[in-house]
């Protein structure tokens, strides 16, 4: 039965959020967060489940749906961290996700989540669910348009236009068609212990520094102009590649952060 209900809750998440422009186009977020509950420890999984009353893919993009409804407004700008001209991460700008990520992490760790009213124990949840695989995505390091203009060129699908951040903020779903959570989780390359150990390490900046490098090489993988409906079979797979490895870094990076802040 619990099984099913899973089931029903996964296809209803990837439907709903395909339908609107998100990072990873939804899809993405769903498969991270159904990703990162396989790798929960079990203590970790019932405490998420009991402040969320429901999986973390269900949750994965609440904060897409809410950052323009009152009261939510200014996580509008938590999906992204900004970076300046030479690729480097802009640190302790509470304006960015990064930042939010560590502030929240700080203050739930340590058994800090037991002194919180459980509503806001959720909307914690909430936010680290969506900011952590959202700040794995190439286009959600932030440049100035001054900085870096490039960032905001354009791509073309079959001849029509396209832009380079639509492109990558979509880029999980693209060419795999049919697939669900449960299949992109079994086709996810599954990590040993000291991998996942070696992964896990780091923070919130950290891990958007490593972004920002990932994204200097999306602009090599689609400069400006390409026809994506054309790209070579090589090329396709080596997108494939980057995005299925950020996914992964994702979702056992949210495990983490999840394992270390209900472990006791």
């Amino acid at each position: 039965m619990r099984k099913n209900i899973l089931k029903i809750t996964l296809a209803v998440v990837a439907l709903f959020a395909t339908e609107r422009v998100m990072a990873w186009g939804g899809f993405g977020h769903t498969v991270a967060c159904y990703a990162a509950e396989q790798f929960l420890t079990p203590e970790a999984k019932q405490k998420c489940r009991h402040y969320l009353r429901s999986t973390l893919a269900y949750q994965a993009s609440w904060m897409d749906q809410y950052r323009s409804i009152e009261g939510y407004t200014d996580c509008d700008k938590w999906h992204s961290t900004n970076i300046d001209a030479k690729y480097k991460v802009k640190v302790g700008l509470p304006t960015t996700g990064a930042y939010h990520i560590e502030r929240i992490r700080k203050e739930m760790m340590n058994g800090g989540y037991k002194s919180m009213p459980d509503s806001l124990v959720k909307i914690n949840l909430q936010y680290l669910v969506h900011m952590i695989p959202d700040h794995h995505c190439p286009v959600h390091v932030r440049w100035d348009k001054s900085e870096h203009p490039e960032f905001h060129y354009s791509l073309k699908n079959k001849g029509k236009k396209l832009s380079y951040h639509g492109f990558w903020d979509g880029s999980v779903a693209r060419w795999r068609k049919g697939w669900n959570a449960e299949k992109y989780f079994e086709k996810m390359e599954k990590l040993s212990k000291s991998q996942i150990k070696k992964v896990q390490k780091g923070d919130g900046y950290k891990w958007t520094q490593q972004t920002a490098d990932v994204s200097r090489y999306c602009f090599k993988l689609t400069p400006e102009g390409t026809d994506i409906s054309k790209l070579s079979k090589e090329d396709r797979a080596e997108i494939h590649r980057v995005v299925d490895l950020q996914i992964q870094r994702a979702a056992y990076r949210l495990a983490g952060v999840l394992n270390e802040i209900f472990k006791e």
